[in-house]
């Protein structure tokens, strides 16, 4: 047994309960040796971790210091854009356990853009390209989408996929970025968004102030989550500490919720219904498919920039590795049934509303993560916004070289 050996069982075996449990016994007795064999080997767990960690960095920047030469050497941005998106999801299709190390450990640190850029120059592995680092960023989170998406549909069981099986994930991933979730041609006019913008400003305006309904409860906790967020940091907010920042007891957390898990779906259904009373009088404003789409992400966009505890708490809710279940009420997905008015290509219109809905936030969480780091403010981030919008229907063709 070399520590090759004991590196790969611990991408497997932690992998295969993505993270949550780190357990040397259980890389032992995958591996038909003692617990103590491993430690001939690695001082502890940590140390365990830290190897996996590197071993994962140099096998993956030597994957992209391959590539990069010929993605450089492309004739446009997009070209260039689309080559990357193609190696990366090549190589997260083929090695499943690399794509959810990489999920889990490297996208779900505080700041996985800074991180994944020193870890790969670490390694002598450069992209020259700094202005472009939005559009890249869009990209990625395309190809992190799109293969998470294959391995669920394949239900994470295939170590080792088949080509054709391969093939399939990147049409997927060069489809979405290139031509975007609309059938490339499509005469489907884009929205007028100063117009939109308006309408959407105007009827914010013309809402009573005390629309939005909350508990005085549900505001306080969480409230207190996004102080001990912020106060602690998403790994270090206990719920100990999360307590005592809403002035209670541990116990008295628990009083009406039998675990924590439970306590964050709660929240987070109330704040979705939120948003989903928010979408439905926003819909109304036009019967465009195209329209609404742009309207959808604004109301989420302008929801989660005003109410930044909510974005907080989702996002530590995503490091944390919180199972909640179903997020979205059940009603609110059919706000989303107008996406299938659009002209889709075959293989996004076989996607049902819940997936549709994790995209559109998927996408608007991970761009309003970047701007609270960057301190963006109101004007620039309508500006990605629209960006995005752009790529998500156009692709990477919608924008301008």
């Amino acid at each position: 047994m070399t520590q090759a050996d004991i590196l790969k069982a611990a991408l497997i075996v932690w992998g295969r309960d993505f993270y949550k449990k780190r357990s040397l016994s259980d890389v032992a007795q995958y591996l038909g040796v003692t617990k103590p064999a491993l430690y001939r080997h690695f001082s502890s767990k940590d140390a365990l971790m830290d190897a996996l960690y590197n071993d994962f960095f140099d096998r993956f920047a030597n994957h992209v210091r391959q590539v990069l030469p010929e993605a450089l050497s492309q004739n446009s941005r997009n070209n260039r854009l689309l080559f990357i998106a193609q190696a990366l999801a090549d190589y997260f299709t083929r090695n499943k356990y690399d794509f959810i190390f990489f999920l889990n450990l490297v996208l779900g640190q505080e700041k996985p853009g800074r991180v994944f850029k020193q870890e790969l120059e670490r390694r002598g592995v450069f992209w020259a390209e700094k202005k472009n680092h939005f559009y890249l960023r869009m990209v990625l989170i395309t190809v992190v989408f799109s293969v998470a998406h294959y391995h669920l549909e394949k239900g994470c069981q295939v170590d080792e996929p088949a080509e054709e099986s391969v093939a399939e994930s990147l049409r997927m991933v060069s489809e979405l970025v290139y031509d975007g979730l609309c059938v490339p041609g499509s005469p489907v006019p884009m929205p007028d968004f100063d117009a939109l913008d308006r309408a959407f400003m105007a009827m914010k305006k013309a809402l009573p102030k005390d629309a939005r309904h909350d508990s005085a409860a549900s505001a306080q906790l969480l409230a207190a989550v996004a102080r001990a967020i912020g106060e602690s940091g998403p790994w270090d907010a206990s719920m100990k500490f999360v307590a005592e920042k809403a002035g209670l007891s541990k116990s008295g957390l628990y009083a009406h919720f039998a675990s924590k898990e439970e306590m964050l779906r709660q929240l987070f259904l109330k704040e979705f219904e939120h948003i989903s009373q928010s979408l439905q009088r926003v819909l109304d404003l036009s019967p465009d498919p195209m329209d609404r789409l742009y309207l959808t992400l604004r109301t989420v966009n302008d929801y989660l920039r005003n109410n930044r505890d909510v974005l907080l708490v989702l996002d530590w809710v995503r490091l944390q590795r919180i199972e909640l279940g179903m997020l979205f009420p059940e009603g609110s997905l059919e706000l989303f049934s107008f996406i299938h008015e659009l002209p889709l290509k075959a293989a996004v219109a076989r996607w049902d509303g819940l997936t549709l809905a994790r995209l559109v936030l998927f996408y608007v969480v991970n761009q309003l993560m970047v701007e609270v780091r960057q301190n963006v403010g109101d004007e620039e981030s309508l500006l990605n916004l629209r960006e995005l919008f752009i790529y998500m229907t156009r692709g990477v063709k919608g924008w301008k070289e």
